[in-house]
């Protein structure tokens, strides 16, 4: 490609898109209308089509729709743009991308990383006891010293476990609630339901804190305690913050922000000064605020309004014959099996998204604060740090696009890509805070040993010197 806009690339999917100045090329080209053409790819086919008063320029003729195969070449304002050549390949892109993540979080890229290696543990059998032993961690007697801390890529397993477990007890909470329509179970499938996956991932993150100096009773802590402080404060700042005329994207701001403040609350302990302590405190209270935050979905948005409008509204004569409590208990257990359906769709969507969002988000929050706080006292100040808000810009940049209707009004399908497809940004930038913590153990260990064979060498000195004295005197 070449023009204007030579080195751009777009990746253009089954959805149509729009591009123009509104989406970044042609901004010193006044050939370029703000919204110039629509296009999607099918079948290997890039198709497109105009705006009125806008043209593109394909095999030198000025068209209005029409198709290009892969390696055709059109003029869009002054720019030439290739379709599927070498620069807009996937990998280039991704590249690309993982290049700008890096200096934008101060970050190194990722070496030695493999998602084959990390997890190879996973299903591999333990001895009785060794879970038991894993959880004994974080205490004066069971943190490791320095030393012996792991400085490679770990190898979480117990997360699955908790994952397969608390999925178990859903499933057979879902079950009976199926054969029997107990209304009673309701609360408590809600919240296993909405638990499960975002307190699998928080372990996850636990389990890459090599220090080991953070407990599994301050995990559990942060999850309820930062989980509903976040919640409480995202609520003020909905009545606070003025930033209605943002929509739902406003959230992405709120919510963010809420969650960095129940992090710098809950979690200031002047002990846990490296970057994995910060990343491990951040997913535990992403992860009470995500499960928090589906437990009521599921009730309001789910159990509530199916309740209402497939039991409820349609039998309103019906129900204003009731009499008695008995008959008013059955009308319920009748009625709440109308509403299931709408529970289990918003528990089950929002649950496989759980890992893609509010815990990823968080821990690099987290991870990015910790990495300039280091065994410092918080400072207000630390919050303006550069590197800081750089890092901290992601997560909020990325849950604001997550709540677009750009986003949020596409199929089901389609929808679901593009979130996942957000979160594996996320869980880059996450994996990126990662290794940089675990460079920062390394680099501490370094300093140690350095500091130890300067003491040793100063001893050594010492008694070499006054040994000289003493055969001076005899």
């Amino acid at each position: 490609m070449n023009g204007p806009d030579a080195g751009k690339a777009y990746m253009i999917g089954a959805a149509e898109v729009s591009l123009g100045r509104v989406s970044g090329i042609g901004q010193g080209d006044p050939q370029v209308a703000e919204n110039h053409v629509v296009l999607s790819w099918q079948n290997n086919i890039l198709y497109f089509r105009t705006f009125p008063g806008t043209k593109l320029r394909v095999a030198g003729v000025d068209v209005t729709q029409g198709n290009l195969s892969n390696g055709q070449q059109f003029m869009l304002g002054s720019s030439t743009w290739q379709v599927g050549a070498a620069p807009v390949e996937l990998t280039n892109l991704l590249g690309s991308l993982a290049s700008r993540l890096s200096r934008l979080t101060n970050t190194e890229k990722l070496e030695g990383f493999s998602l084959t290696s990390m997890f190879s543990e996973v299903f591999k059998g333990r001895k009785p006891g060794e879970i038991e032993d894993y959880f004994v961690v974080g205490t004066s007697k069971t943190t490791p010293a320095l030393e012996d801390v792991q400085t490679g890529w770990p190898k979480p397993w117990f997360f699955m476990r908790v994952l397969i477990f608390m999925l178990a007890v859903y499933f057979i909470f879902s079950k009976t609630i199926d054969v029997f329509g107990n209304p009673h179970l309701v609360p408590g499938l809600m919240m296993m339901g909405a638990l499960a996956v975002p307190l699998a991932t928080a372990i996850l993150f636990w389990e890459l804190n090599t220090p080991r100096n953070v407990s599994f009773v301050q995990v559990l802590v942060l999850v309820c305690l930062g989980g509903v402080i976040a919640l409480l404060g995202a609520d003020i700042a909905g009545q606070i913050s003025h930033l209605g005329w943002l929509g739902d994207p406003a959230a992405g701001i709120e919510e963010e922000i809420v969650k960095l403040l129940a992090v710098i609350l809950v979690a200031r302990n002047l002990k846990y000064k490296y970057i994995l302590n910060g990343i491990v405190f951040g997913a535990a209270i992403g992860c009470g605020f995500a499960a928090f935050e589906t437990a009521g979905y599921s009730f309001f948005n789910g159990y509530m309004a199916g309740f209402m409008k497939d039991g409820v509204i349609p039998h309103l004569g019906d129900l204003s014959k009731l009499k008695t409590m008995d008959d008013v208990r059955s009308a319920i257990v009748i009625l709440s099996g109308r509403a299931y359906p709408y529970m289990f769709a918003s528990i089950d969507g929002r649950s496989y998204l759980a890992p893609f969002g509010h815990v990823a988000w968080t821990a690099i929050t987290a991870g990015a604060l910790w990495r300039v706080k280091g065994g410092n006292p918080f400072r207000i100040k630390m919050l303006f740090n550069g590197s800081f808000l750089r890092t901290f810009s992601v997560p909020m940049v990325l849950h604001m696009i997550w709540d677009t209707d750009w986003v949020q009004h596409h199929d089901p399908l389609v929808r679901d890509a593009m979130l996942i497809g957000l979160g594996i940004i996320a869980w880059y930038v996450a994996f990126l805070l990662v290794q940089q913590g675990l460079r920062q153990i390394k680099a501490a260990q370094v300093e140690q040993t350095r500091n130890e064979f300067t003491k040793t060498q100063q001893v050594v000195t010492t008694t070499t010197t006054r040994l000289r004295m003493n055969l001076s005197k005899t």
